[in-house]
């Protein structure tokens, strides 16, 4: 499929239905893998790269991600032109659109949490601390009547992207249904031995500064904003595969624009084991890199390393791109 021809104005203030659903479909490729139930993040370690990202990371560029919402922390961190979320499960597309439905409806986090978990919060201070608001929300009971409004509301907001097919939009209620049902209480696949999403949002970084995009208003507006001008683009592919990588490197290319950062969440483990971790180094290579550009890494396992966090079962690392491109093959965690 040919990428759609469009300036770079054209994207940063669209005309939704003339180019970000085309966009979205022609960098894309078809889903290769189950879709699995990835609704929240299993790291509790990625809050902790906030400040470390936002002393780094170059400005005014891309930001390149995976997976689910961590993403909207990195990205308010970042501060990036434009952002774009690249995973092989077409559900996680249909979550970003869910997302991307709940920040251009919500005009502050109250709104947006609201709709996100169907509850109506308790009575808020202006301007809520992450504690204050995951409070507020966790001692209310699920609105049915409010989810269902929502789903609605949603179904509404995403039509005129033309990128939900019809048989699709049972899931989307699915998926709304599966994030508000346990509200502050969610964690990934449900299993207790991850952190919830309440205490993600009231996790620090390492300076112990409110580091979720939920914690701080501005943080939350700064992801929004992107969400409005239809910035943050979720794509369908694989980091290693043949076609969403190279496609965007050459979209990139093609408007003079350059990635600053990449979140890569533990995807190297597992190109590793199925034998494809060359063919995601020369899609890395691929792509436009800013002058310090930087690779943010995880390891979702239990390992001794001195930058993890005492308590936190993962741990999140900020390395330069070049140094990586230079010695790809070196040590899988350092």
């Amino acid at each position: 499929m040919p990428v759609p021809a469009q300036n770079l104005a054209d994207l940063l203030f669209p005309a939704r239905d003339a180019s970000f659903g085309p966009l979205v479909s022609a960098l894309s490729e078809p889903p290769n893998g189950p879709h699995a139930d990835n609704l929240v993040s299993n790291e509790d370690s990625y809050p902790r790269v906030a400040g470390e990202i936002d002393r780094r990371a170059p400005k005014d560029c891309v930001y390149l991600g995976v997976g689910p919402d961590q993403n909207f922390t990195l990205i308010a961190h970042t501060r990036p032109k434009l952002a774009f979320v690249v995973d092989y499960r077409r559900r996680n597309l249909l979550l970003h659109l869910i997302h991307k439905a709940f920040l251009s409806l919500g005009a502050d986090r109250t709104a947006y949490l609201t709709r996100l978990t169907a509850r109506r919060p308790e009575r808020l201070p202006p301007n809520p601390t992450a504690a204050e608001l995951v409070a507020a929300f966790t001692h209310v009971p699920l609105d049915r009547g409010l989810l269902e409004k929502t789903t609605d509301e949603v179904a509404a907001a995403l039509r005129p992207c033309g990128l939900v097919r019809d048989e699709e939009w049972a899931e989307l209620a699915t998926i709304q249904a599966k994030l508000a049902g346990p509200g502050m209480n969610a964690r990934f696949l449900a299993l207790t031995m991850y952190p919830t999403f309440g205490r993600l949002i009231q996790t620090p970084d390492r300076d112990g500064k409110p580091a979720h995009f939920l914690a701080r208003e501005e943080l939350y507006q700064s992801v929004r904003a992107l969400q409005l001008g239809d910035r943050l683009l979720p794509l369908t592919g694989d980091f290693a595969g043949p076609t969403a990588l190279p496609r965007l490197a050459d979209w990139l290319r093609g408007h003079r624009l350059t990635v600053g950062v990449v979140y890569v969440s533990d995807v190297e483990f597992f190109l590793r084991r199925s034998g494809k971790f060359d063919a995601y180094v020369a899609n890395l290579g691929r792509l436009p890199w800013a002058e310090g550009a930087v690779l943010v890494r995880t390891s979702t396992r239990e390992i001794d390393h001195p930058e993890r966090v005492p308590g936190d079962s993962a741990t999140t690392l900020v390395r330069p791109v070049a140094a990586f491109v230079a010695e790809p093959q070196g040590e899988l965690f350092r």
